[in-house]
Parts: structure tokens; sequence; C-alpha cells
């Protein structure tokens, strides 16, 4: 077992994944409909705090930045703490295949403030925004979604405007100034494990940008790009 600290400073153990949870992570139906990391992070907790038997609804009640520290920590008891991924370059005139190695144990993470709540004034309308942080709740409901954006994640996270509960139009017609603030806002205040991986073309220079966990070599390494 192993024992780790996540961002929100709660303690949690941990044991290896087996191929009970690659299955998991094989289900096409499991992955579209987001159970399998739901799935996955249940079977392998052994403890949460002093909870010694985590339910899903537990797991779910998590923090995103804590869910994927969990990923990560995952990652590296049962596969080791090493990446190797094969990146695309997205240049049309080039397309080579850029191999990287990242070492898990070098990423940061920032650690969660005992603020669960915020308050912001929007600068356009000044109204005010209340938000919270983004958990394993509002991720569920966003891979439900048929067309999950950075938008419809916002939107989840807006608990009232002006005391009273968002609606679609409300934030539809927010002026983009607005949108932008509360979006930089909410960027601001997030916290857990940067999994974001940037790096040039080995052939042309072209910036590469991608999140660890959503690369095959993340939890299959030697997968084919």
């Amino acid at each position: 077992m192993y024992n780790i600290t996540l961002p929100s400073g709660i303690e949690a153990e941990i044991r290896e994944m087996t191929g009970a949870e690659e299955e998991i992570l094989t289900n096409q139906r499991l992955i579209k409909s987001g159970a399998a990391i739901n799935q996955v992070l249940k079977n392998c907790l052994v403890r949460l705090g002093e909870n010694e038997n985590p339910s899903m609804n537990d797991v779910l009640d998590l923090l995103s930045g804590d869910r994927l520290s969990l990923l990560v920590a995952l990652r590296k008891v049962s596969l080791g703490h090493e990446v190797s991924l094969e990146l695309m370059c997205p240049n049309p005139t080039c397309h080579e295949v850029n191999a990287l190695t990242i070492d898990l144990e070098s990423l940061e993470t920032k650690p969660f403030s005992q603020d669960r709540d915020f308050t912001f004034q929007l600068p356009a309308s000044k109204r005010t925004v209340r938000y919270r942080h983004m958990d394993g709740h509002m991720e569920k409901r966003l891979a439900a979604l048929k067309e999950p954006s950075v938008s419809s994640a916002m939107t989840m996270r807006v608990v009232t405007i002006d005391e009273k509960p968002p609606t679609k139009k409300v934030m539809t017609d927010m002026t983009l100034r607005d949108r932008h603030a509360l979006r930089n806002e909410m960027e601001r205040v997030n916290a857990g494990i940067d999994t974001t991986v940037t790096s040039e073309c080995f052939a042309c220079g072209q910036r590469l940008r991608t999140r660890l966990e959503s690369e095959p070599g993340f939890l299959f390494p030697g997968a084919a790009w």
C-alpha cells in the first residue's frame, strides 16, 4: 500500500492497479461515459482520511485537482514514474513524431487553499458571481453532455450570479470581457498537479502542447500514437 497527501491536504492510501483495472480502462463504454476513471479510483483507493471504506460518492466528492493527483499517483506506483510520449507535430507540412520522456516526479503541485466558495465581481456588468471548485460530480455531468466544452465546465462551477442560480441565457448573454475575466479568475484559484506538457517539434520548431493523462502512453506504456 502507498500513502499520499492530496493537494487539498487529505491523506489517502492507495494500492497498485491490477488486470481488473486495465480491463476497466480498455472498456470503451465505460470510457465514453466517464465511468472508467471513477471506478479505477474507487477500486484502488484503500483509505481516504479516516474513511477506510471509501464509496463511489466519496470519490465523486473529491475536488478535480485531488482526483487527478490520485490518478498520477496510481500511475507512478503501478507503472513507474517515467512516461514515454509520441507527439505528432500539428504543422501540416511537418507531422514529425516527437518522442518525449516525462518524469512524473518533476510535475509541480499547487495546494488548495482552505476556501471552497469564491466571489468575484465581473468587470463589465459589475454583477457578483459566486463559484466553487470543480469536483467529480461535475466531471460526471460533463462527460454525459453530447458536446462538453470549457464553457460548460465554467457554467457548472457557478453557484449564483447576483444571488440567483445561473441560467443558460444569463451565461450566453454575458459579454466576452466578463466571460474571459471569470474564466481567468477560476483558473487563478485552481490547484492540484500540473500535467501540462509543452515542447517544440524537433524538426520544425512548432509548439507542442498536451495533457499527460490524455496520452496513450500515460496508462498504456508502449502504446502506439
